[in-house]
Order: structure tokens, then C-alpha cells, then sequence
């Protein structure tokens, strides 16, 4: 790669291999797709929870049965996070990485494309389980944890069924990843080095680098469960007193505790992009929060100990682990701080009214804010029963689920226009942060709540004299608006993208990476000319040599 300024590079000569034919291989396609599959499975989970929060709203509730709600229970974790949260994420990458680099395609275009349809015959494996033989077993939540793991009793089509689909899940996600970190070391743009990387490329990478170790693992133990399970192997069940009794819980969270993390740091990539270019300044420190999101995903491998009820030797070296790796990631809420700080010193002209994507970064912060002191507690509570009960839900959901969401409903208004050529609708934008935020930060105070008073995790029903009523109304109102919202959101991207294509320039919000130098959607090669590289904010730099005030084309 250079690493010093370069003349103007024409692009047009890489995309004139670009043919009619390779139209479903164009990396904004298949991100495009990528994204709907997922918002289709956000749908899915979305209505399971509120069935979940809708039962749990009053004490003896009779919405569903135990096994009918534990079956609810495991079917929402599973499509929230592996059929929705991760393909939204890798979806939006393979979108917008190739573009952000500089790059005419990605390394690999045909695995990718196989890595989403992997995703949906996955998915719909998973949505068949529970109407074939055995579906009402699947019942040990989005961990599968036990009984699933000792085997004997749980047969069914539907169990394996569910393996299965996870398991060709994983092995897209890891394609996916593989495909995005060559993509980023080998297709860059003269000029963009390492060091120059936008800040969501640069998380991507770093996602993509903790996915390929973190979902082999998980990987390999659901070969593990399923050779159990069908082969009559004990690879799990007798591997521990009392059989499977942490080696499955092990295996599992070594895996998944990292891929959560590794979304969490592909979210803040996302609001560190969005960050700078509505405070109208440069992010205060580049190098600092690359920094900071490489170290978020490398201490992830430190803390998953911490999620294994019934581990204890070590245990307050597992709780260092989780309380440090939240350390980098308020670095990078400082560095957005400074960086609001720095464009009120040097005010530019821009919109009164906040745009949706700055209105859902301030959301997401809100969200990160809870879910980092909920982290800090359950961490700090090693041996307690913060790891046993509703408080477990409300961190995950503050931490992860929440944030993770409304970070990628900011990347779609973000660059949506860019993608599709067309803006997702402010007006139904500024439902969906209301109903996304307000919901989700209702939900998760409250599932906090129901943890500070010992509601045990799973429950289905309880007696009147407990005294959760109060935060289960809370968590049930929340949990229908945030559902509400996810509507809104599919539904606001349906819309886009079965219009019409409308003017809304090269760069309508301002931006300050290289996917605002080419046309809104670009040309199948992506960049006709590559304007010089020589920051990590290119179309800034041609802006303000330009005498631009840092506004987007039509002034928005």
C-alpha cells in the first residue's frame, strides 16, 4: 500500500470486468440482502419476545404453557443472535467496507453469497424445528445449554434440526469474516493504509478477526453435541462429573461471550462514523480508537469465564477480565465526547434539527451507558445470583442485544442514501428511535429490576405475592414498543428500497470517507476516479480544499 499522498487513480479500468451476469455478486447486493434476511428474523424474535414479556406481565400467567414459553424463550434467542444480529452486522459490512477502502469488489464475491445463502437455509431449518417431531424439546434457550448437552431423552428431528441450522450459520459467519479481513489487507486503495483505515472498516476487521476464532470454537462444539447426540459418542456427556456439567457451558461461551463482544465493537465502529460527522469536526483521535477497538476484541477472549455458572477456581481472575475489556470501550465514548467538544469550539453550518442517525447514536450511548454499569455489577458479583437470574437477561440485552440494534438502525439512515440512492424516511425514523430507545431502555431497566429481586432466569409464570408485577408491566410495555419500532424499521427499509431512487447527491450528510466520493447508489465498479488519499477522511479533505463548509451537497 502507499503510504504517502498518490496522484488520482482511475477506477474505472478494475470495475470494466463488471458484466450484467455479475449483478447478484455485487457486494452492495448481497449486503442489501444480508439485511433484509436478517430484518425478517429480527421480526421473527421480535414477536416471540413480546409473547415472552406479555406472559410475564401479571403472576399467574396462562399466555403460554412452562414448555410452550421455554420453547418461545430458546426460538427468540436463537433468531435474535445468530439469525439476525450477526447477519445484520456482516450484512452492512459487506455493503459498506469494499467502498470505505476504496476496493471494487470484495476478495471473494462468490463466498460471499454462499455465506448468505448458508445463513438462510440455516434460518429456515431453525423456523422449521418446531413443527417436526421433537420441537417441544427445544427448550434450553439461545445457549442450549441443558438438558440439550446430556443427550438421553431429547431425540427429535427438531433438535438436530436446530443444530444444524446454527451450526451452517457459524460456518457462514466465519466465511463471511475470512472474506472481509482479505477484502481489508489486500483490496485497499492506494493511500489507505492500515493506519488510515476508517474507524467501522477498522471494526469490522477486528470483528471479523474475533469471529473466525471465536464461532470455530462454537463450532466445533456443536459437532461435539451432535456426534453426542446421533453417533453415540460422549465427547460432552462424559467428559465431566456430573456428566456435561461445564464442558458444554465452557465450549459455548468461550465462543459466543467473544462474538458478542466482537458486535459490540463492529456497533461502535458504527457510531464512531456517525460521531464526527454531525459534530461537523474530526474525530479528536484516530489512532486512539483503533487502538481502543483492537483492544476491546482482544480482551473479550479474557472475561468469557465469568459467564460459566458453577466455574469457580479462578474466579476473580475471570472477573478482571470482564471488568477490563470495558475499559477501551469507554475510551471510545471519551473520544466521541472530545469530539463534540472540538466542533462546538469550531462551529460549522448544518442542520438545526438532529438528523436520525445523530438522534440514534445519542440512543445507543444512552444504551451502552446501562449496559456497562449492569457489565460492571454482574462482573463484580462473581459468586452472587446476579449470574442466575433476570439480571443476567438485562445485561446481555443492555450490553449487547440493545446497543448492537440501534447502532446498525443508524448505519441503515446513515448509509442507506448511499447504498440505495434514496433516504430512509425521517419522519419514521424519529418513530423508530423513539419506540427503539424508549422500549428498549424501559425493557432492560426493567429485566434489571426483576434481577435486583431475585426473579430467577426462564421463568414462566410466578405467584402474585412475589412482588415482580410492577417491573413485568414495565418490561411488557417495552418490550411492545420496542417491537413496534423493529416494524417500523423494516418497513421504512422496504420502503427505500422499492422506490424509486431520489436525488440526494454524493454525499448528503457531509461525510468524511471515501463512500461519499462516488455517485449515490455507486456504479457496479463502485469509483469511476479515486480521489487522492492522504487522512483517514478523504472526502473531508477534498471538501474543505474545495472551500466546502462541511455540509452535505444539498445542505442537509
Amino acid at each position: 500500500m502507499v503510504d504517502g499522498p498518490a496522484s488520482a487513480t482511475t477506477a474505472a479500468g478494475a470495475g470494466a470486468g463488471a458484466r450484467a451476469g455479475d449483478a447478484a455478486l455485487d457486494h452492495k447486493t448481497v449486503g442489501t440482502l444480508y439485511l433484509v434476511v436478517a430484518l425478517a428474523f429480527l421480526l421473527t424474535s421480535g414477536v416471540l419476545g413480546v409473547l415472552l414479556r406479555a406472559q410475564l406481565a401479571g403472576p399467574d400467567g396462562d399466555l403460554l404453557t412452562v414448555n410452550q414459553y421455554s420453547e418461545a424463550f430458546s426460538y427468540h434467542g436463537l433468531f435474535g443472535v445468530f439469525f439476525f444480529l450477526v447477519p445484520a452486522v456482516l450484512g452492512l459490512a459487506t455493503a459498506v467496507v469494499p467502498l470505505q477502502i476504496g476496493a471494487t469488489r470484495l476478495a471473494f464475491p462468490r463466498l460471499q453469497a454462499m455465506a448468505l445463502w448458508l445463513t438462510v437455509i440455516g434460518g429456515g431449518m431453525v423456523a422449521a424445528a418446531p413443527f417436526l417431531d421433537g420441537g417441544s424439546k427445544v427448550v434450553s434457550g439461545w445457549t442450549l445449554g441443558s438438558p440439550l448437552p446430556l443427550g438421553p431423552g431429547f431425540g427429535g428431528e427438531a433438535v438436530d434440526l436446530v443444530i444444524l441450522g446454527v451450526g451452517l450459520s457459524l460456518v457462514a459467519a466465519v466465511a463471511a469474516s475470512v472474506n472481509l479481513v482479505v477484502t481489508v489487507a489486500k483490496l485497499r486503495a492506494p493511500g489507505v493504509t492500515l493506519a488510515r483505515l476508517p474507524l467501522f472498516s477498522w471494526a469490522v476487521t477486528v470483528m471479523a478477526s474475533v469471529f473466525v476464532v471465536a464461532l470455530g470454537v462454537l463450532l466445533a462444539a456443536l459437532v461435539m453435541l451432535f456426534v453426542d447426540r446421533n453417533l453415540g459418542g460422549q465427547l460432552l456427556a462424559g467428559a465431566s462429573e456430573p456428566p456435561g456439567s461445564t464442558l458444554w457451558p465452557t465450549l459455548f461461551w468461550f465462543g459466543a461471550y467473544p462474538m458478542l463482544w466482537g458486535l459490540l465493537v463492529a456497533a461502535l465502529g458504527i457510531v464512531s462514523e456517525i460521531v464526527p460527522v454531525f459534530a461537523r469536526a474530526r474525530i479528536a483521535d484516530h489512532g486512539r480508537a483503533m487502538a481502543a477497538l483492537g483492544a476491546t476484541g482482544t480482551l473479550a477472549f479474557f472475561g468469557w469465564p465469568s459467564e460459566v455458572v458453577g466455574l469457580s477456581d479462578g474466579r476473580w481472575l475471570f472477573v478482571a477480565g470482564a471488568l477490563v475489556v470495558l475499559l477501551p470501550v469507554l475510551s471510545v465514548v471519551v473520544n466521541w465526547l472530545l469530539t463534540l467538544a472540538s466542533g462546538r469550539r469550531h462551529p460549522r453550518p448544518g442542520p438545526r434539527t438532529p438528523a436520525v442517525p445523530a438522534i440514534l447514536a445519542v440512543g445507543f450511548s444512552l444504551a451502552l451507558g446501562l449496559g456497562l454499569l449492569a457489565g460492571a455489577a454482574s462482573a463484580l458479583d462473581a459468586a452472587g445470583d446476579l449470574h442466575v437470574n433476570a439480571f443476567a437477561t438485562g445485561t446481555q440485552h443492555g450490553l449487547f442485544f440493545l446497543p448492537v440494534t440501534l447502532a446498525l438502525v443508524a448505519g441503515l439512515h446513515f448509509w442507506g442514501p448511499k447504498l440505495w440512492g434514496r433516504r430512509l424516511s425521517v419522519g419514521a425514523g424519529r418513530l423508530e428511535a423513539l419506540l427503539l430507545v424508549g422500549g428498549g431502555l424501559l425493557l432492560t431497566a426493567s429485566l434489571l429490576v426483576l434481577g435486583l429481586q431475585d426473579m430467577p432466569l426462564h421463568v414462566a409464570t410466578y405467584a402474585s405475592g412475589e412482588g415482580w408485577q410492577a417491573a413485568g408491566v414495565a418490561a411488557a410495555v417495552g418490550g411492545a414498543a420496542f417491537g413496534l419500532g423493529a416494524v417500523v424499521v423494516v418497513l421504512d427499509v422496504v420502503g427505500a428500497l422499492a422506490g424509486r431512487p431520489a436525488p440526494v447527491g454524493r454525499d448528503p450528510w457531509g461525510g468524511h470517507t471515501l463512500e461519499w466520493t462516488t455517485t449515490s447508489p455507486p456504479p457496479p465498479h463502485n469509483f469511476t476516479v479515486l480521489p487522492l488519499v492522504v487522512s483517514a477522511t478523504p472526502a473531508l479533505d477534498l471538501r474543505e480544499a474545495a472551500g466546502g463548509a462541511g455540509t452535505g451537497e444539498d445542505g442537509s
